[in-house]
């Protein structure tokens, strides 16, 4: 795993954020990104992923 975040995806997931909260008033400024570890199985957090998912109408 690499040590560093490539300036590309940090750029990509602020922006991902900023257009989740595009439709309030509020001023968002990313500060920092820390990897945290995963402690759910990789089948219970894809079944989540899928459920929000499914449940998200655009």
């Amino acid at each position: 795993m690499k040590k560093n975040i490539d300036k590309e995806i940090i750029l990509v997931i602020s922006a991902a954020v900023a257009l989740l909260k595009a439709d309030t008033n509020d001023n968002l400024v990313v500060k920092s990104f820390k990897r945290i570890p995963q402690t759910s199985p990789v089948w219970n957090t894809t079944g989540r992923i899928e459920q929000i998912g499914s449940n998200t109408q655009y």
